[in-house]
């Protein structure tokens, strides 16, 4: 669900149109395909256990927690902001946990509330604290995390700018989390490839597009590739298939979509799936980049796309720390290419919740706050009627939960909701119908607890 502070523009035309694929990258397809080998006498990989979070979206409270200002930033959002040190503390701690099993971690951007230098450094202590236990953190840049006219400190007073960061100040801020062990460096992104084991090619692609975002005022939420990226992800491939590696990836963006029509729905879904998807996904697949893990829109979900050649592609998208269900995903990759991934929740933080556990605390945070934007969201993103819009507002509202939590299974009523509202004659209703049955409908595999083989792409669970 993309978040509505900051676009409503959504169309039935919009919904409907379809999407489009650039030559450029159409003609990889065929640099790629045949890059991937068969033969494994070589291997060098025998297996790894590692962690992934995404967008923690950590807000150092220092930066002030009061005001108007403060208010209307949480009334527009549904991240759980003042509590976000307190849950990435807690979700260390389970990764801890797992030690020594868990070798490294993953985390696919949006690392801080809005790019705040203050807010970076004290999300690096935490991953420090992981790197001074021998475990490997390996970090990607996320919509908010550069060049963010967004960062602000709150006071009563109002906003105050605060310093954000560029991307070479990105780099040096993470140096010792990919960025200075990288096997190789795109100079047109913060793409870099790490091998945190021996044998296995970690793929930190670079999506973010922050190059304007001082010009335009704001942190651009879509994602995209330059040709030069593409191109510099295709050689690496393809020395990474050469030098027998096994190999995985990580980017903010989608790169499928998790519900059908995602990446046409302007403004709520097609920012949150890179541009071209459909093309760079089948190129990725055909070249042998099988499994990809991603954020950016704070769902629990996980999808697979199969090709006619065999080839295939999983996008494991992990929610957001900061967004119920508060996720951590744990992946164990065996010497035999079978990929197990487990989720573990953040069950309870240091902060105060109001004597509620803080699952039911976190579920509440996230009702309330989609119930008060759901209604705004029908009748400004759609034309619905205000009385109607009132009525089909919880049933959004539990669509969208749903989808955020993962292994949607939707009750009697909701299914009835999403049949009446397919029908209407009305034809803005009858698409507010198709969005909540694509939300409803649980592409597979398992969004939570699933293996598959790397080789063949077979899902066992």
């Amino acid at each position: 669900m993309a978040e509505m502070r900051d676009s409503i523009k959504i169309t039935r035309r919009d919904f409907i149109k379809k999407t489009t694929s650039t030559m450029i990258v159409l003609s990889l397809g065929s640099y790629l395909t045949g890059c991937a080998s068969d033969d494994d006498s070589d291997k060098t990989f025998s297996g790894a256990d590692f962690a992934v979070i995404s967008d923690p979206h950590v807000y150092d409270t220092a930066l002030g927690t009061e005001g108007e200002a403060w208010q209307q930033y949480l009334m527009s959002d549904r991240k759980l902001l003042a509590e976000s040190e307190a849950i990435l503390a807690a979700a260390v701690e389970q990764i801890l946990a797992a030690t020594p099993r868990v070798k490294f971690v993953i985390v696919s951007g949006d690392l801080t509330k809005d790019g705040e230098k203050q807010c970076h450094d004290l999300f690096a202590s935490y991953m420090d604290r992981l790197r001074d236990q021998g475990i490997k953190v390996l970090v990607i840049p996320g919509n908010h995390d550069i060049n963010n006219p967004h960062a602000h400190a709150f006071s009563a007073e109002g906003v105050t700018a605060v310093a954000s960061v560029t991307p070479e100040e990105f780099t040096s801020i993470y140096s010792a989390m990919g960025y200075a062990d990288a096997v190789a460096r795109d100079d047109h992104s913060l793409s870099y490839i790490a091998e945190p084991v021996s044998g296995l090619w970690v793929f930190c692609l670079d999506s973010c597009q922050y190059a304007s975002n001082y010009e335009n005022g704001y942190p651009e939420t879509s994602g995209a590739f330059s040709a030069e990226t593409l191109a510099w992800i295709a050689e690496n491939i393809e020395k990474a298939k050469n030098q027998h590696k096994t190999i995985i990836g990580t980017m903010h963006h989608g790169i499928l979509e998790h519900f059908t029509g995602q990446s046409q729905l302007t403004g709520l879904g097609d920012e949150y799936v890179v541009n071209n998807w459909q093309t760079i996904s089948e190129t990725f697949a055909t070249a042998g980049l099988s499994l990809v893990f991603t954020g950016h829109y704070h769902a629990q979900d996980a999808v697979e796309r199969k090709f006619e050649d065999g080839s295939f592609i999983f996008d494991v998208e992990t929610g957001s720390l900061v967004t119920y269900p508060n996720p951590v995903r744990f992946v164990s990759i065996g010497d035999d290419d079978t990929v197990a991934i487990s989720t573990e929740v953040v069950t309870e933080i240091d902060y105060n919740t109001g004597g509620e556990t803080f699952p039911d605390y976190a579920h509440d945070y996230l009702v309330n706050g989609l119930t008060l934007q759901a209604p705004y969201y029908l009748v400004n993103g759609f034309g619905v009627a205000e009385a109607t819009a009132s009525e089909m507002a919880p049933y959004l509202v539990r669509g969208m939960v749903a989808h955020y939590s993962g292994d949607e299974s939707p009750t009697a009523d909701d299914l009835l909701a999403v049949q009446t509202y397919m029908a209407d004659s009305d034809p803005t209703i009858a698409t507010v119908g198709s969005i909540l049955g694509s939300l409803w409908t649980d592409l597979e595999p398992s969004d939570t607890n699933f293996s598959f083989n790397l080789e063949d792409g077979m899902v066992e669970g």
